[in-house]
């Protein structure tokens, strides 16, 4: 890639705002959730990830380029279309965990996951594609580190190994690098600052998110 210093940058922002360093994500990797609390969760992330078709049609929106508006439409067909898009693979993890179809459904986003989506959407809806893009490849980066150790918690201490629950989290755990070719292409150095501006918002918002779900007493295990 050419533009190494930039991605250089990225990682350094998501580690230092490492969702894996939150309360919740803690608690989960010391098997010390309920399931109840991870039945929460589930019903607060299905909202994000049934929104996130949007994040990607506004990015796809803005874009000129037809070559890179053609790799955006095969992420979006991956997220709409496919017999096993992410929705359901959500859905078949959840059933797992005790939650029918109906109770995701019927579930209400709370103030945090409501803020983090519409942050999101800013980002992917800015007329600066570059935002949008960077927005997603930040996403795509760090949700793959969490997905490994999602799994690994669901096996070690919530017995959960069946295939097709986990298929989630395998999915989501390949490193989808297809954003930060589009950024790489697309961006210049002087439009660095405001793309790691979109970063450092997208990390604070995901971080944002998981405090909606995450009790006192999660936050004293961590400290």
């Amino acid at each position: 890639m050419k533009n190494e210093l930039l991605f250089k940058q990225i990682s350094e922002i998501i580690e230092k705002k490492s969702i894996l360093n939150h309360p919740f994500y803690q608690y989960w990797q010391a098997g010390k959730l309920q399931k109840e609390e991870l039945r929460e969760y589930m019903k607060q992330y299905y909202h994000f990830e049934n929104a996130f078709p949007r994040f990607i049609s506004g990015v796809h929106t803005n874009c000129a380029d037809d070559q890179m508006r053609q790799v955006m439409l095969r992420e979006l067909i991956g997220e709409e279309e496919e017999t096993t898009n992410h929705v359901k693979q959500l859905i078949t993890f959840s059933e797992a965990l005790g939650l029918s179809k109906e109770d995701l459904l019927n579930s209400e986003a709370n103030a945090n996951t409501s803020e983090a989506i519409k942050i999101f959407l800013e980002l992917a809806q800015d007329k600066d594609i570059n935002n949008g893009l960077a927005a997603m490849a930040t996403y795509k980066e760090q949700i793959a580190k969490v997905a490994v150790t999602k799994e690994e918690g669901l096996k070690a201490y919530y017995g959960i190994e069946d295939d097709q629950a986990l298929q989630f989290f395998r999915t989501h755990a390949k490193r989808n690098i297809a954003w930060h070719e589009l950024l790489d292409k697309n961006i210049n150095e002087k439009e660095y600052s405001t793309a790691l501006s979109a970063v450092n918002s997208l990390c604070d918002a995901w971080w944002h998110y998981l405090d909606g779900v995450t009790t006192e007493s999660m936050k004293m295990l961590s400290n």
